[in-house]
């Protein structure tokens, strides 16, 4: 994961550190040690959440302050499910280390409270939940990405029927490295333990604006009960675009460790569209090549988008 980034790039490897040694202090094992071990091949999933969540929000996080040092500066901010959380932060309305703390510490909530679920995406229109009937009586709709891609969410017992549906339907699908079908009614068993682990979380007026794929808008304030939205809630990605190229064109640099966001968005921002998407980080390398192709091309407006 970015592993020519934390060789060469000081600022990267700063903040990674830095992550690094808030995580030991608090939950006793090193996000480093994980992220770049040599046991570890690309087909090993990275789906235990307790290494998970803290390496994707460093990543993230860390990714983004190297851009700032190379004077690329966002005009907005785009969070997606954990990506909010990296959002929030970089524009200040949640202090690094609180919301590292919060987000290693959220596995633990919900292993304590909530059965164990999936999370499925799939290349279809989500109308296709509508019109299966397995669909409509195992799943919930956890994500509006893209005119054909949608993520599905499901209890652990139905997976297997889910995933035999969806091949009787000729439908390409992933199932997502997460043990829980976050964004669905699945998790709110853990409502509770959830708030009471945030309620002492403070915000702050953010200096960028920061956009909210929970939302579909920009997010004006926040408090604990947003952070729990965030997970419970689908994620509205497709609106959230939909507003943002409604106010014009944008430069969009996906953070995302695997490059995600950048397959959705071109099925969205075509046509008539004049904005640009570019990706910082793949799987397979090349980081170096893209991080100089970014500094060179210097976009006026550009929208960061960090994603789970």
């Amino acid at each position: 994961m970015a592993v020519d980034l934390f060789n060469t790039a000081p600022v990267f490897r700063q903040w990674m550190e830095i992550g690094d040694r808030i995580v030991k202090t608090t939950q006793g094992f090193s996000p480093l040690e994980i992220i770049y071990s040599t046991e570890h091949s690309l087909s090993d999933p990275f789906d235990h959440l307790e290494h998970s969540h803290p390496a994707l929000f460093m990543t993230q996080f860390a990714a983004a302050k190297l851009l700032q040092s190379k004077g690329i500066r966002p005009d907005l901010l785009l969070g997606v499910s954990l990506g909010e959380f990296v959002a929030m932060s970089l524009a200040g309305m949640l202090p690094f280390e609180k919301a590292l703390k919060v987000l290693a510490h959220q596995p633990s909530v919900f292993r304590g409270t909530t059965s164990p679920g999936a999370l499925i995406a799939i290349l279809a229109p989500e109308q296709i939940h509508e019109q299966s009937q397995v669909l409509r009586e195992t799943t919930e709709i956890a994500g509006m990405n893209a005119e054909r891609h949608c993520v599905l969410a499901a209890p652990e017992v139905e997976t297997d029927r889910v995933i035999a549906e969806l091949r009787r339907l000729d439908i390409p699908f992933q199932r997502l490295p997460v043990p829980f079908a976050f964004h669905s009614r699945w998790i709110e068993t853990a409502q509770d333990d959830y708030l009471n682990a945030v309620k002492d979380v403070s915000f702050e007026t953010p200096f960028w604006p920061v956009w909210s794929a929970c939302l579909g808008a920009q997010t004006e304030a926040a408090d604990g009960s947003f952070l729990w939205r965030i997970v419970r809630e689908p994620m509205r990605l497709r609106a959230t675009i939909a507003a943002i190229e409604a106010r014009g064109s944008t430069n969009y640099i996906d953070l995302s460790p695997t490059g995600t966001f950048t397959a959705i968005l071109r099925q969205e921002v075509a046509g008539g569209s004049s904005s640009s998407i570019s990706a910082l980080m793949s799987p397979f390398g090349g980081d170096l090549k893209r991080l100089d192709a970014l500094v060179r091309s210097s976009p006026d407006e550009t929208a960061l988008d960090s994603r789970n």
